[in-house]
């Protein structure tokens, strides 16, 4: 048969499927349908049981007008029509499914590589974003461990699995705020190598986990590799596409889920590692891996927006096979109406059959592409110290391109293209809506300022000597005088070296009683010397000791972040302890961004107004003080993006300066604008912020019905503060930025 679409009498065409072609039978909502598989290019096609009774008719000798009788005969109301019956022919040809009489399933499997070929050497941009390397055929070793490894997706498998879960679960749960707290050090500088490393491993044995899954369910296994996102992710891949053919539902989604199961699996056992090792390399590289085997899988992998597992997975659950596919034909239909004027155009049938699913998911999986693209575009702008962003640049720069060529080329198309005359108008009224948006619309970029309720005069408690919390006195909230015993220390080590001076002086002294009444002048000297020293030294641990005994500076009341943990707790010197509040004023510490100082230098004695979290009404307040220079130092525990709060951490390479821990600790010695500044204790110092900012004083003058507690936290507005436009703000960031990278380049250029 002809493969020409133009045709004169198509109605009397034999087409015959290809002898290659396999056909599975599947259920979708309760429904027959079946999978057409192109056993030559592992490609799979989802069609309806009319479809596929009017595909099987076709063995070169029936007619396409007897195969629609046919169907007419047997099908019924859901028989194909003329139209539909032109239009399958037109896609089997299209999908090379029909048999030609000039190509055998080798020259088809050549042609196919050939195509593959053409289209990677059309794209060059995400040939090299996308950099792909196959590693073979791993189906024969699949098949061999599949009888040692395979049960673990049966129910033995499964029960174990559960088990290793809930009983993680538990050993975690305590352990917890340690665990987030030493989230940090995944994305220390000096980590990142390492983190790549095991990510890679992951994604090899979630790959993997398919692959067996694939194997254990009968579906061969043809290939799998390695993939590089943006020259520095590693992505494993393996071809399981078999799955599609697999008549249970349940095997398909447990395929699908398998690469999480097996990740799962694997972080579980690195947890319990990571609870039974000791601080260093391998405590930190346990728990980058629940990191990447967790948060990053559920991200990615699990996410339903993109094609990964998550996507099959709803596929199957929803009944809705080629989802995603749907989705772009029905953004496609509703532009070239709405916007093109192409209101000839008959909605897509799925999305007429699934009027909220295709469409939601449809909307929702193009935002979530935006998303993910202008991510994978900042992270290639970080390549290469900043080098990387002439990649970046022409990668969206390629992609409008190729964008507009395609829809100019099909605006303009002649018979099929829409009509310029209506197209023309509200390509210009949208376009003229974009502009007067951009122009005219003002926006307030100093809303990302934070708040958080402290007390006005607090008298913190440190450690003065290093020693351990032995008991403490007062209980929280409790009102204490001046003078009172808070909280009793104890150091053994001190203790016996005390004892041991004491012991000393008393010898000492013996023995220069000795020489005195032996009149042995220079020997009593020398040891009246001695006692002189050991005296002192007797002074300084008598001093020493008297220290672990925390009193109260000041009349007030007693408060404390970590007040439950604390006996037993060994404490450094400089570590806070509690703190002493003479009276129950509060008012803002504010964290502010360094792009907004400008704007805010003339808010000192402007009101504002913050929304506090859990609150439905504002509280109001006055700026008294902004600091003069920006500090990565935390402001307060609760502003941190691991402890709920919205800004992001990073670990130290390095030791705050001794001005930003001096800001930190309130000052001491410094005359700062802030009279405190929160100190998290020894893990937190070796976190700060991802970026520097500026920080201020707030009081606050219109209280809530409740009481305002301290640590409660929000965001600030300034209605004072100048707004922009948004095509301006817009301009300025991304013009910014370009500039910051670009800066970077040069002087990584020139190091």
């Amino acid at each position: 048969m002809s493969v020409d679409h133009k045709v004169s009498e198509i109605s009397t065409s034999r087409p015959r499927l290809r002898r290659d072609v396999r056909t599975h039978y599947q259920e979708y909502r309760g429904k027959p349908s079946y999978i057409i598989e192109d056993t030559s290019k592992g490609k799979f096609f989802h069609v309806g049981f009319p479809e596929h009774q009017f595909i099987q008719s076709f063995d070169g000798y029936t007619t396409i007008s007897e195969a629609l009788a046919r169907n007419a005969a047997t099908q019924g109301e859901e028989a194909l029509t003329e139209a539909q019956g032109e239009q399958m022919l037109r896609w089997l040809i299209d999908s090379d499914l029909l048999e030609s009489d000039t190509s055998s399933q080798g020259e088809r499997r050549r042609e196919q590589w050939m195509r593959q070929k053409d289209k990677q050497q059309k794209n060059p941009i995400a040939k090299v974003m996308f950099f792909k390397v196959p590693l073979g055929c791993p189906d024969r070793l699949l098949t061999r461990l599949e009888p040692l490894l395979g049960w673990i997706f049966a129910i033995p498998g499964l029960l174990l699995w559960l088990g290793l879960v809930i009983y993680t679960i538990f050993q975690l749960a305590p352990e917890w705020d340690t665990f987030v707290s030493a989230s940090g050090q995944v994305i220390a500088p000096d980590n990142w190598i390492r983190v790549i490393a095991i990510y890679a491993v992951l994604k090899v044995l979630h790959e993997f986990g398919h692959g067996l899954a694939t194997k254990r369910f009968g579906g061969p296994v043809p290939e799998w590799g390695v993939q590089l996102l943006a020259f520095v992710t590693p992505l494993a891949f393996v071809d399981a596409s078999a799955s599609w053919k697999l008549s249970s539902k349940w095997r398909r989604i447990t395929v699908s889920a398998a690469g999480m199961y097996v990740e799962i699996a694997i972080a579980c056992v690195c947890v319990l590692g990571w609870l039974n090792t000791d601080p260093g390399v391998l405590n930190t590289s346990l728990h980058s891996a629940v990191i990447a085997a967790t948060f990053v899988t559920l991200l990615f992998n699990a996410n339903p927006l993109m094609r990964f597992d998550g996507y099959y997975i709803l596929l199957d659950f929803l009944g809705i096979p080629n989802l995603g596919t749907k989705g772009q034909q029905f953004l496609k239909w509703f532009g070239k109406v709405f916007i093109l004027g192409m209101e000839d155009l008959t909605m897509p049938a799925a999305a007429r059959q699934h009027p909220i699913a295709v469409p939601l998911y449809g909307i929702l999986a193009a935002l979530w592409k935006i998303v993910i693209w202008i991510g994978i575009m900042v992270i290639v702008s970080l390549l290469f110290k900043g080098a990387g962003l002439v990649l970046a640049i022409a990668s969206v720069l390629v992609m409008l391109g190729t964008s507009l060529y395609k829809f100019l080329k099909f605006l303009f198309k002649v018979g099929t293209g829409p009509k310029l005359s209506r197209a023309l108008p509200r390509l210009g009224i949208l376009i003229l809506t974009l502009l007067c948006v951009f122009t005219f619309v003002r926006i307030n970029p100093t809303g990302k300022a934070v708040a958080v309720v402290e007390y006005s005069n607090r008298e913190i408690l440190r450690a003065g000597v290093r020693g351990q919390v032995v008991e403490v006195k007062v209980r929280e909230g409790q009102d204490v005088k001046k003078g009172d015993l808070l909280v009793d220390l104890r150091n053994p080590d001190e203790e016996i070296e005390h004892d041991k001076i004491e012991i000393e002086l008393g010898t000492a002294r013996i023995r220069a009683r000795s020489y005195y009444q032996n009149d042995d002048l220079p020997a009593y000297q020398a040891e009246l010397e001695t006692i002189e020293g050991l005296e002192q030294k007797l002074a300084e641990s008598r001093a020493y000791l008297a220290a672990l005994q925390v009193t109260a500076p000041a009349d007030g009341v007693v408060v404390g972040r970590l007040f439950d943990s604390l006996p037993g707790q060994w404490v450094e010197v400089g570590d806070e302890i509690l703190s002493v509040i003479p009276d129950h004023e509060k008012e803002l510490l504010i964290s502010f961004r360094q792009d907004d100082i400008d704007s805010l230098a003339d808010q000192v004695g402007r009101r504002i107004r913050v929304l506090l979290r859990g609150r439905s009404k504002p509280i109001e307040g006055e700026i008294e003080r902004i600091e003069s220079r920006a500090t990565r130092a935390l402001p307060h525990e609760v502003m941190a993006a691991p402890n709920g709060g919205p800004l992001a951490l990073r670990a130290s390479s390095d030791p705050l300066a001794e001005r930003e821990q001096e800001i930190a600790r309130g000052g001491g010695g410094y005359d700062s604008d802030l009279d405190y500044f929160s100190i998290l204790g020894e893990q937190s110092q070796a976190r700060e912020l991802a970026r520097a900012r500026f920080a201020g004083r707030a009081r606050i003058l219109s209280d809530s019905e409740d009481p305002l507690l301290e640590g409660e936290w929000g965001f600030v507005r300034f209605a004072n503060a100048e707004k922009e436009r948004l095509g301006k703000w817009l301009f300025n960031e991304i013009s910014g930025y370009i500039r910051e990278k670009i800066e970077q380049a040069k002087a990584a250029a020139a190091a």
